[in-house]
């Protein structure tokens, strides 16, 4: 006869094993219509997740990147839109200064400079949508881009993030690979 706590710890294992095979897999891009101003924003499926690679950073702080892309009347606007949050409880320490914002990516070798917005684009839809972490404040900035610079990221082999103007010594690694996502939204955006 097999024991209840035997049978608890294989349905325990099975159950983490069966969401982590589901979180694996890439979720599909949606499109989400702002039924006030009739702009539609497509949403890649799952974000990219980086974390500290070098001691010069408190741990704790980490970066997620999400693509997006704004239909305003059938003008396209790709943005990539960046968080910069903490685990720990308390309101985050790095809130956006004049001059700051500036992100450099790192694609197989071949740097991408990107300066952000000076404000976020109206009609964003509501955090859950976005993949807002929920751990604490977080610094939010976004970023115009295009098609190709989605598709580099997306097939890139390397990918890491810097700073430049906040923690020049920090360079930010994968750390939850959303890059499968970014594949199957640069497909939906028609740019297979």
């Amino acid at each position: 006869m097999v024991s209840q706590y035997a049978l608890r710890g294989f349905l325990s294992c099975t159950i983490l094993a069966a969401m982590a095979a589901c979180s694996s897999l890439p979720t599909s891009p949606r499109d989400l219509l702002d039924e006030r101003t009739g702009i539609t924003l497509s949403v890649v499926g799952a974000p990219i997740d980086f974390e500290p690679d070098s001691n010069g950073a408190s741990a704790h702080d980490f970066l997620t990147l999400v693509a997006t892309q704004k239909d305003d009347d059938g003008k396209y606007t790709a943005l990539l839109l960046l968080y910069r949050w903490a685990v720990y409880y308390g309101e985050a320490r790095f809130a956006p200064g004049a001059g700051s914002g500036e992100l450099l990516l790192n694609v197989d070798g071949q740097s991408i400079d990107l300066q952000p917005l000076p404000r976020l684009p109206d009609g964003l839809p509501g955090p859950n949508d976005l993949f807002v972490p929920d751990t604490t404040e977080s610094a939010l900035r976004a970023y115009v881009t295009d098609l190709e610079t989605l598709r580099l990221i997306s097939t890139s082999h390397a990918l890491t993030l810097r700073l430049p103007k906040e923690s020049p010594s920090v360079s930010f690694k994968l750390w939850h690979d959303g890059r499968p996502a970014l594949v199957q939204f640069v497909k939906h955006l028609g740019g297979s």
